[in-house]
């Protein structure tokens, strides 16, 4: 009792200091986090930490960029995937068809570019996009490991409106805080290497935000950076009325390009529709725009059409509205919602409005010459608020909250030029809002228009439809004075005079019967005859028999009318405009090419004009919508082998639109037609995928039909990389029949000098010998190719694909990895130079996630399957031995002397070439079947005839029967499990396929 009462004060001491250490430890595991933190931020520009700071900046570029918020928020989680917006630019001298045909214009044509823009169309987001696009090439699926590969052209989006605040730093200063802000302190001297070796791609954004007294300066700073770093790529980006050619010597000056039908698709499914929307929402809104022409060509506006969907989610959910047929009625609603806003308000609708609608008034009254018209002083926007407060008995001093309200929670008027100057969100907001004020007031109107029709020519279009009223003596008056303008009022305006209708349609049907239709009587007569009232069914008529009089005797008569007529009938973006240009297209055309323009009211049509003309497939992809895919999808079956092997590349591609492989996953296909069923199986989602069998037909297609000679691709696009590095790897595929690569390759003097700057190579050193040829094994140079994975170059690319070429690789196999991006060319090329032969499909086939590949439960040489056989035949080789022995020595006779005299020498020529049998997979066993193949029939013979001289006959048989089955059910075992472990363990599950899943 007396020990027990001693010891008890150790054992509470024991006690406490757990307790002590459990209440620690998460205090001592937050102080080695500071201290790490602190560390790093000290040290984080040093070689030591520069790969890990640079992995870490990538990382935050992913998180920051992948989502953006919408300004106009009704909850402050809503944000849209970055993924889902793509902006499409054109060359700003490029006018009509010349910019449709720009589509595939990008940031990295040149290393100078200007993006002009106006506001809302996407200039930021374009290059947010651009350095996502960057980031998400490295960053895993966790977001936890990066892979940074070539790391050049590393993205720097700088604000500069951030020049405002400190205008004294230099450029390269707020380059480095970038980088701080980023999570990459300290970078001062990594920095100055990296702009002077060129691995910066700087995007300035906002040259329009910089305040007008810096404007010059920051462009002298900007030049002069761009000329001292001439190797980074430069984008500069400011609003279409501000910019005044400072740029004029970069290599290009580009313009944002409206959404097309595919990219408001592409954007309405990324939108964050809240619980329990209809799940074809996005149909729905796309069916509406079709139906309201005058509101599709607003939802070819990015900040417009958030506005549609913000729209449809926020205030139609649940009701039986639906979007209005006008502008001017679609202004009016977004507005009275957006204002409307549902978190608390501290200022009234019809205030706010109030205060807008004076705002839009007086930038309208700025005359049109003006410089950066569009944007109001931040003194004359506090004293239009204020004037408005009194005039409805509110107290003038809350003028600055009154604005900060709009600006916050509408997303209708924008600070700008860091917030000295305010400006609307879109320059058709100020004009309705303008119009709206000058409701009664037709005299005003006019008076304005007249002193600057520039500035109020769409302001009086929308006139026209705020309000139901007779628009005819404004229509008149404009018509005098700008016939074009007149015509695109009678689309708008509610009520006007049937004999000045009839004057003005009259006027520009003689029009275009002369051929002298431009852009904008084009898309007039598009307005106007969309419109569902008398007027314009009978202008429909008009250009429907215009287009149909091209097979007629008066054809030469209206030569000059069809095509700017079948345009303006894509215009209407009517079905039945789809139907008449369908009926006369032909690839010489020009229905075919106004036809293509209309998206997927198009695609039955080219569906069907591709059985006669296959050039319809690149129309069906040009318009990249899930219903296109579809159609494309058909084709894959067809008669035709010209338009299958175009339809599996165009489709191939389209692959690659996440919405359209997830749409293709239950498309309709028929049966008995040759497919690749293993390439998508591991991509799919389920026995039932379609695109198990769409995708491979694809691949059979290409595998059948691949151009291989220069140029043969030059007008297809490149399918998705999931199919193309199927057929690279897989053997017995290639048209050239089954092939193996030499085991030795060539190493240029280039590669073999980067192979030792790697390190010592012992195997490179004995092999080069004077200016002899240098060779390797596969395997061995595949070592060093395999270091450079997370850091690939493109030198080591093209050095991979020499040696691919040295190895023997068939050309249509490196046709199909040249298709491939650098990164995966080069796994490809580690996976073929390190297998001992061609992947099966088998090795392709189902992998789930998470499955391993480079190691195994089942190891050959050491497993029981193989000690047993062998002992088993060192047991039969001994009995048959001593059997052949009697037979030839004469103590057991068994046929002639000399045969087992022959059978023994056969046994242990057998046994001496298995144990010097070459080598051919990992194990010195693993071929032994075919050493055996010679001398087993000599065992067995032997075995038996032992066997029968000790047990006799019947027991020998026995014995023999069992000893044969035993011994080749456990060999057959023990090859298909090691065949199957050659299948889960080849490279290309490890290089390619893992991380293309």
């Amino acid at each position: 009792m007396q020990d027990v009462l001693r010891s008890w004060p150790i054992g509470l001491g024991g006690f406490l200091l757990g307790l002590l250490a459990l209440a620690s430890k998460d205090w001592l595991v937050s102080k080695v986090k500071l201290l790490l933190d602190f560390l790093y931020g000290r040290f984080a520009g040093s070689r030591l930490l520069r790969r890990a700071a640079l992995a870490k900046y990538t990382r935050e570029l992913y998180r920051r960029h992948k989502e953006f918020p919408v300004s106009f928020q009704a909850d402050e989680a809503l944000k849209l995937p970055m993924e889902s917006v793509y902006v499409p630019l054109y060359g700003a001298g490029t006018t009509g068809g010349e910019a449709l045909a720009a589509l595939s214009t990008t940031l990295r044509r040149a290393r100078r570019s200007v993006v002009l823009g106006v506001p809302g169309a996407g200039k930021t987001l374009l290059l947010r996009h651009e350095s996502l696009m960057w980031a998400q090439e490295r960053v895993q699926d966790d977001s936890s490991r990066v892979e940074l590969g070539d790391v050049t052209d590393i993205p720097v989006l700088l604000e500069l409106h951030r020049l405002n605040t400190d205008p004294e730093l230099s450029l390269e200063q707020h380059v480095v805080r970038h980088f701080a802000r980023h999570g990459f302190p300290r970078a001062n001297t990594w920095v100055a290497g990296a702009l002077d070796r060129g691995d910066l791609a700087l995007y300035f954004d906002g040259l329009d935000e910089v305040a007008m007294d810096l404007r010059g300066k920051v462009v002298e700073l900007i030049k002069e950076f761009a000329d001292t770093y001439a190797d980074c790529r430069i984008v500069v980006t400011c609003r279409v009325a501000v910019y005044e050619g400072q740029f004029a010597e970069f290599d290009q000056t580009l313009r944002v390009r409206h959404f097309d039908e595919h990219l408001i698709r592409r954007f309405l499914n990324g939108w964050p529709w809240r619980a329990g929307t209809a799940t074809d929402t996005v149909d729905q809104v796309l069916g509406a725009l079709r139906d309201t022409p005058q509101i599709m060509s607003l939802a070819r506006n990015p900040l417009l059409l958030t506005m549609i969907a913000y729209l449809y989610d926020f205030v139609y959910a649940g009701t039986d509205q639906v979007l209005p047929h006008t502008r001017a009625d679609f202004y009016k609603q977004v507005i009275g919602s957006l204002l409307a806003d549902r978190r608390q308000s501290s200022f009234a609708l019809p205030l706010k409005k109030s205060v807008l609608q004076q705002l839009a008034l007086a930038a309208q009254d700025i005359p049109s010459g003006t410089h950066d018209r569009l944007a109001l002083p931040e003194a004359e926007v506090l004293k239009t608020a204020r004037t408005v407060l009194e005039q409805q008995g509110r107290d003038p001093a809350l003028a600055e909250n009154v604005v900060k309200e709009i600006v916050d929670r509408s997303g209708l008027l924008l600070a700008v030029d860091n917030g000295e100057r305010y400006q609307f969100a879109h320059l058709t907001l100020q004009e309705y809002l303008a119009a709206a004020v000058l409701a009664a007031n037709p005299a005003g109107l006019l008076r304005r228009y007249e002193a600057d029709p520039v500035a109020w020519r769409e302001a009086v279009r929308l006139w026209c439809g705020v309000e139901p009223r007779d628009c005819t003596e404004v229509v008149r008056a404009v018509y005098e004075r700008d016939p074009v303008l007149a015509f695109q009022c009678l689309a708008d305006a509610h009520a006007v005079d049937d004999g000045l209708a009839e004057e003005v349609l009259e006027h520009f049907k003689a029009r275009l019967r002369a051929g002298e239709a431009d852009e904008q009587v084009i898309s007039a007569f598009g307005l106007v005859a969309g419109d569902r009232r008398q007027r314009g069914l009978r202008l429909f008529e008009f250009l429907k028999d215009t287009v149909g009089r091209a097979t007629t005797t008066s054809a030469r008569r209206y030569a000059a009318a069809r095509a700017p007529a079948a345009r303006a009938l894509a215009a209407t973006n009517l079905p039945k405009a789809a139907e008449v240009l369908a009926s006369r297209a032909h690839p010489e055309n020009s229905a075919w090419r106004a036809l293509a323009s209309m998206g997927d009211l198009a695609v039955p049509a080219f569906r069907a004009a591709a059985e006669a003309y296959p050039n319809a497939v690149h129309v069906l992809w040009s318009i990249r919508t899930p219903k296109a895919a579809r159609a494309l999808a058909g084709l894959l079956w067809h008669r035709n082998p010209e338009t299958e092997l175009l339809c599996a590349f165009h489709l191939g591609e389209l692959l690659t639109v996440p919405e359209i492989e997830a749409d293709l996953r239950t498309v309709p296909v028929p049966e008995n037609y040759s497919y690749l069923g293993w390439v998508w199986r591991p991509f799919a989602q389920g026995s039932d995928d379609m695109l198990i069998k769409v995708a491979g037909r694809i691949a059979w297609i290409i595998n059948e039909s691949l151009p291989v000679e220069p140029g043969g691709r030059d007008n297809l696009p490149t399918p998705d990389r999931r199919i193309i590095a199927a057929l690279a790897v897989v053997g017995h595929l290639a048209p050239e029949g089954h092939e193996r690569l030499n085991s030795a390759v060539h190493v240029p003097d280039e590669l073999a000098d980067w192979i030792e700057r790697r390190g010592p190579s012992a195997l490179l050193t004995r092999n080069r010998v004077g200016d002899e040829p240098v060779h390797l094994s596969r395997q061995n140079l595949s070592y060093y190719l395999q270091c450079d994975l997370d850091s690939f170059s493109s030198f080591v690319v093209q050095q991979s694909d020499a040696a691919l070429v040295s190895a023997g690789l068939s050309p249509h196999r490196l046709t199909l990895v040249r298709m491939l991006p650098d990164w995966l060319q080069l796994r490809v090329a580690v996976a073929l130079l390190r297998q001992t032969d061609f992947a099966s499909p088998q090795s392709w086939d189902a992998l789930p996630p998470g499955a391993r590949t480079s190691t195994s439960d089942y190891a050959f040489g050491r497993h029981w399957h193989l000690w047993f056989t062998l002992l088993m035949s060192l047991a039969g080789s001994a009995i048959a031995a001593w059997g052949a022995l009697q037979a030839s020595t004469g103590a057991h006779p068994w046929g002639p002397a000399w045969l087992g005299a022959v059978a023994v020498a056969q046994i242990v020529v057998g046994w001496l070439v298995l144990a010097l049998y070459p080598v051919r997979g990992g194990h010195p066993f693993k071929h032994w079947w075919y050493a055996m193949a010679g001398w087993i029939p000599a065992i067995l013979v032997y075995f038996y005839a032992a066997l029968t001289q000790t047990w006799g006959t019947p027991a020998a048989i026995i014995v023999t029967a069992l000893a044969i089955a035993a011994f080749l059910t456990v060999t057959m075992r023990m090859f298909v499990l090691a065949d199957r472990e050659d299948t889960a363990t080849h490279p290309v599950r490890e290089y390619v396929l893992m991380p293309l899943i």
